[in-house]
């Protein structure tokens, strides 16, 4: 949920510090590298939390929430300097989320053991 979040914030973020800082743009924030560096983080690590809940609870709904959250990243980096990265990157960030969030309250409801 923290890798996410953290993209859900990179993206709302990032063209308002870019617009306040133009300078930034050439430095780490302006970087696609920082987008390939999250997305390589945000996918084992989801896909390792909504496998873990998943293998205990059964629902089917974390599984294809979390998938779809991922495409949603994925594809966004094929919109790279795009509106639709950011929309993309926006949905799957939501999206991830949200299928965490159900995992995490389906675990505690289950009393899952991790």
């Amino acid at each position: 949920m923290g890798l996410g979040g953290l993209c859900f914030a990179h993206c709302l973020l990032t063209p308002v510090l870019l617009a306040l800082f133009p300078l930034l743009a050439q430095g780490v924030l302006g970087s696609e590298s920082v987008h390939s560096l999250l997305l390589w983080l945000t996918i084992p690590v989801s896909g390792l939390g909504l496998w873990l809940g998943c293998r205990e609870h059964k629902d089917r709904v974390v599984i294809a929430f979390g998938v779809l959250g991922m495409a949603f990243l994925v594809i966004a980096r094929s919109f790279e300097e795009s509106p639709l990265e950011t929309w993309s990157t926006v949905a799957g960030s939501l999206t991830l989320i949200g299928a965490h969030l159900r995992n995490f309250r389906l675990c505690r409801m289950d009393r899952c053991e991790h």
